[in-house]
């Protein structure tokens, strides 16, 4: 069963990483603002890449791409099936490998994040999952650097991450040029420690921004704040 949402649905099942909060919070959270050219790198499902077709510039052209062949066959099959599909474009490759030319306006990422576990792996996961979840085939600084290479002068970059990594990555941000200007603090309740921060560079260092919401209320029911943010995508706000 896909991830039916308000204006296309995702179908996950061959993908590594399923549809999930972090993507969806980060998808609803950027700002496409006049973006012409935008690219997600681990693109998995093509979530990222689609929500932000439904609120960019109809002139602007997005790419996914990601070193998972069943995920992008499966990102090919979501873009054939949502309203942007000329928009979108979806390519087997590593960021390392992908060729730079094209400068993107945007470039976002939910990129892995656990540092590598050796003992674990070896009990257990498959390889996809391992890659979409730990930092092997693309580290934190690597990432970074690359970043540099594809975005344009004026270009935003922005991702997700679990808090404790968040901090580490800022720093190794600015040691590749990039300053973080905004950040979302996202707590699941309210009384519990931040778990995630969604992440906003740039070229330019400037007073950065930082808000903070809760997921849900104390009744357990999504928050207003969330719903806010979110109701464009979710079929239920």
């Amino acid at each position: 069963m896909g991830f039916t949402f308000k204006k296309f649905t995702i179908e996950h099942d061959a993908c590594a990483m399923k549809v999930g909060t972090d993507s969806i919070l980060l998808g609803s959270w950027v700002q496409t603002n006049n973006a012409q050219r935008i690219l997600d790198i681990g693109t998995g499902s093509g979530l990222l890449a689609i929500m932000l077709a439904q609120k960019a510039q109809p002139t602007c052209l997005i790419d996914g791409i990601d070193i998972d062949f069943a995920a992008i066959a499966q990102a090919k099959d979501n873009e054939k099936n949502c309203p942007w599909a000329l928009q979108l474009t979806f390519q087997h490759t590593s960021l390392q490998q992908f060729p730079i030319g094209t400068l993107y306006d945007l470039i976002v990422s939910n990129p892995p994040y656990f540092s590598i576990n050796v003992s674990a792996n070896k009990a257990h996961s498959a390889k996809n999952r391992l890659n979409a979840r730990q930092t092997i085939e693309l580290d934190h600084p690597t990432l970074l650097q690359e970043v540099t290479q594809h975005l344009s002068a004026s270009g935003k970059f922005c991702c997700v991450l679990p808090a404790d990594v968040a901090k580490v990555f800022i720093v190794d941000a600015e040691t590749a040029g990039l300053y973080c200007m905004r950040e979302l603090l996202v707590q699941p309740k309210p009384q519990t420690h931040v778990t995630r921060l969604l992440l906003e560079f740039s070229r330019t260092k400037q007073t950065k921004i930082s808000e903070k919401l809760t997921i849900y209320n104390q009744l357990g029911h999504y928050s207003k704040e969330y719903i806010a943010l979110c109701k464009d995508y979710y079929l239920s706000f």
